[in-house]
């Protein structure tokens, strides 16, 4: 009987990592293709031409459950950017920094 049961949770082991390796490689595979995409965004597009060229991203997978990300610098002034995944190790990831009042993209950052 202990024999079984020790094969049972083997078995559940070893499913485990698995489906915990499968996910990383998908989480990596679609980190990429934002990192390939991110090259066809511009400073000067509109927010929206910006999205349609990265395609769409599950924000809701994140733990705050935000699209838009803010950030205040060393003059108190406010930032706003969309984030999307970065490649395992990267130092930086994907990132589009957008003026909030004319919705247009004023930086880009591909994982650096």
């Amino acid at each position: 009987m202990k024999k079984k049961l020790l094969y049972i949770f083997a078995f559940i082991g070893f499913i485990a990592t698995v489906k915990t390796i499968y996910d990383f490689l998908k989480e990596q595979n679609d980190a990429s293709q934002y990192l390939s995409m991110c090259g066809s965004v511009k400073v000067g597009m509109t927010l929206e031409e910006a999205k349609k060229v990265m395609g769409d991203y599950e924000y809701y997978r994140m733990r705050n459950r935000s699209e838009i990300w803010t950030s205040f610098n060393n003059s108190k002034e406010k930032t706003y950017y969309l984030t999307y995944p970065s490649v395992f190790l990267a130092s930086t990831g994907t990132e589009i920094y957008f003026d909030p009042e004319t919705q247009l993209v004023t930086k880009v950052v591909c994982g650096e």
